[in-house]
């Protein structure tokens, strides 16, 4: 459970994101159109046919891992080595999003209302990853202390590891509703298959069992 939410305050949010029935509209234009791609071979490679499951779930973990391990860099006072992760994690995030797209139309209605909100909250924290790398840009490129004051520059740093931050948290909250769709509702995932397990005879099945 993330840190400072309640049991009451989870349901809260995950009722609500599996209720949002005004997202159906929308959903089912985009499902039409992200279809188009779901449907071609490239679509098959992002859905993880040649693997046996869906990637997205693993593709995430360059980004996600990217962005903390560039909070863990901001703290040590790295911020060259945390630009440099942030950016590794927007490079990464075009493959990953198509792939959870793709995911998103093998799904049922209330998967599609959670996937739609999930998508939104990772775009924003990704948004804000993206401002953080452009402000770090500008105040580590060539002539940037000259140009400003010093402290115009720490104000700048100050500013991109807020932004960071504050897309951390984001991104955070969209991996609470990812994992919701995956493991609480199923999204993609197909029931485990037992080998040789016994077929089922109704016969069999309605016969009082031994008491010996």
């Amino acid at each position: 459970m993330p840190v400072g939410m309640t049991d009451s305050q989870m349901e809260i949010l995950y009722s609500g994101t599996e209720s949002a029935a005004w997202l159906d509209g929308p959903a089912e234009v985009l499902r039409k159109q992200v279809g188009r791609l779901a449907d071609s071979p490239i679509g098959a490679v992002l859905h993880g046919a040649p693997v046996g499951h869906p990637l997205h779930p693993a593709l995430v973990a360059v980004p996600i891992g990217a962005w903390t391990a560039a909070g863990v860099f901001d703290a040590l006072r790295q911020p060259e080595t945390a630009r440099r992760l942030i950016g590794l994690g927007l490079l990464a995030t075009p493959p990953t999003v198509l792939a959870g797209w793709v995911d998103w139309v093998h799904t049922d209605t209330v998967q599609r209302r959670v996937g739609l909100i999930h998508a939104a909250v990772n775009g924003a924290g990704a948004a804000l990853m993206a401002l953080s790398y452009r402000q770090r840009r500008r105040s580590s490129g060539p002539g940037a202390v000259t140009r400003s004051a010093a402290g115009a520059v720490t104000r700048s740093a100050a500013g991109a590891v807020t932004l960071r931050a504050a897309g951390t948290v984001l991104i955070g909250l969209g991996g609470l509703l990812g994992g919701h769709l995956a493991y609480s509702l199923g999204a993609n995932v197909r029931p485990p298959e037992v080998p040789n397990a016994p077929v089922y005879d109704p016969v069999l099945a309605d016969s009082p069992g031994d008491t010996a």
